[in-house]
């Protein structure tokens, strides 16, 4: 018997295995000397965990090849595969080594930590000055500020002091899972890796630490929402269950679950389902909630420009083709609630964001390690990290989808609208390592034209969902990409 098979599902097949290969030669992911992903030097996890994980993953393919063809039938399918995708995600979120578990401890420390993140003590330094106050000095303070923060505007730090706050609460606090013995020990692990630099020197309390406990739980739960929605756009533009097991395997999207990227990941996600919405129906309604998204992804990080950058670059497309006019009022509304947070804090705080724009960009260049890094290499590497994160099975439905467009040359493309701002952005250098978790919110945006081809045969999809979920938990296994320090 002959088994045949789509393009999408060899290309998923090929990419599994090679990079199983690459795993097992142990091959510098990134570039020798300047950056690389790291081999975990400590391997061990719990049996269990690992299968839960598996358990869960074929549970969601499984029921992805089964879809359901009658209404009723399917409304069940599509909620069992919705649930499966958040108890995947959530397994692999617990899946830690031995090393840093309990898993508590190493989320709260992921948060409260100066350097992996950074903006929780910058949530503290925000409440201690006041907002106004905080505003009016950001762009002179930002260059003493610690990693991440020095490279951002001030919409994560006020976000995480609001959520800070909410973890502060006394009946929360109760409900942490973390004891006085865990507090101790991470109270000796942040003092050992941060140790006092001025004599003033504020450690983050108990209460802080248990705070930043729900802060992580808040972006898992972030990411999961930003899963669900992204699944239930491919279900209702394809009118297929299935797809909801590519969702859910999404590489990138399950390694940094606990941290910012998930929020990041979530606001685009919110921006680009109200584009969708407005290039379609071109209501007031839709336009307003276009821009006051997209003025939060662009409030929350300077970074975000390039996901609203491959949206915008689409309804423009679409605009100049005639296939769908921008009515010039809510266009403009549009550009001026993206604009608008700027706006505001400069109006009522006086804070300057062209200054804290170049402030930060400086910072960026620094950390992103532009100055002592390569750029050549960078140019294939940051390619192939990115296509990583993304999955061979996204890899294969999309390679599709730019060969078919590339046969027709059919216009607008979100599609090729992603890939020109992406490789205009690669060949900037600006990105000298770390593309699978920056580039991150722009994957959504890039296979959405992978719709269209879809294998017709649930049991491939399910496959292409396997390999790809498959190869997701075996980096997550091999390749350290986040610790708390």
């Amino acid at each position: 018997m002959t088994i045949r098979f789509s393009a999408a599902t060899w290309i998923a097949f090929i990419w599994a295995l090679g990079w199983l290969l690459v795993l097992g030669l142990r091959v510098p992911l990134g570039v020798p000397g300047e950056w690389t992903w790291d081999y975990r030097g400590d391997a061990r996890f719990d049996p269990f965990g690992i299968l839960l994980t598996i358990l869960a993953l074929m549970g969601l393919c499984a029921l992805a090849g089964r879809e359901g063809k009658h209404p009723v039938k399917r409304r069940h399918f599509l909620w069992g595969a919705l649930l499966l995708l958040t108890v995947f995600r959530t397994t692999v979120a617990l899946l830690l080594p031995m090393e840093w578990r309990p898993v508590p401890i190493f989320w709260a420390l992921v948060i409260a930590s100066p350097i992996a993140t950074s903006f929780y003590d910058e949530a503290r330094n925000l409440q201690q000055q006041g907002l106004r106050t905080y505003l009016r000095y950001y762009h002179e303070q930002l260059p003493a500020k610690p990693f991440h923060a020095a490279t951002h505007p001030p919409g994560l730090p006020m976000l995480f002091a609001l959520w800070r706050q909410i973890g502060l609460h006394p009946v929360l606090q109760r409900l942490v899972p973390i004891g006085q013995e865990e507090l101790l020990v991470m109270r000796r692990i942040y003092q050992r890796i941060f140790p006092p630099l001025k004599s003033d020197t504020l450690y983050p309390t108990d209460a802080d630490l248990k705070g930043a406990w729900w802060v992580a739980v808040f972006c898992l739960a972030c990411g999961i929402l930003a899963a669900l929605l992204w699944a239930w756009y491919w279900v209702r533009e394809t009118g297929r269950v299935a797809p909801v097991a590519l969702v859910a395997t999404t590489p990138a999207t399950l390694w940094w679950q606990p941290t910012t990227d998930s929020i990041h990941f979530l606001v685009i996600m919110l921006v680009f389902v109200s584009a969708w919405q407005w290039e379609r129906h071109r209501s007031w309604g839709w336009a307003f909630l276009t821009g006051t998204m997209a003025g939060v992804a662009l409030w929350l990080a300077f970074k975000n420009a390039v996901p609203l950058a491959c949206i915008s670059l689409w309804l423009l497309w679409a605009h100049w083709k005639g296939e769908s006019r921008i009515p010039f009022l809510q266009g403009l509304t549009v550009v001026l609630l993206t604009l608008a947070p700027y706006l505001l804090a400069w109006l009522l705080a006086g804070f300057q964001p062209l200054e804290t724009l170049m402030v930060a960009r400086e910072a960026h260049h620094v950390q992103a390690g532009a100055h002592a890094r390569s750029y050549l290499p960078w140019l294939l590497v940051n390619l192939a990290d990115w296509a990583m994160g993304l999955g061979g099975g996204w890899l294969g439905l999309t390679l599709v989808a730019l060969v078919h467009w590339w046969r027709e040359g059919r216009f607008p493309s979100l599609t090729i609208a992603t890939l020109v701002v992406l490789l205009g952005l690669n060949f900037s250098g600006l990105v000298r390592g770390e593309a699978a978790r920056l580039w991150l919110p722009l994957i959504p945006l890039f296979v959405w034209e992978g719709r269209k081809h879809l294998p017709e045969n649930g049991h491939e999809l399910a496959l292409m969902a396997f390999l790809q979920g498959g190869l997701a938990i075996a980096l997550q296994l091999w390749l350290e990409f986040l610790r708390p320090f």
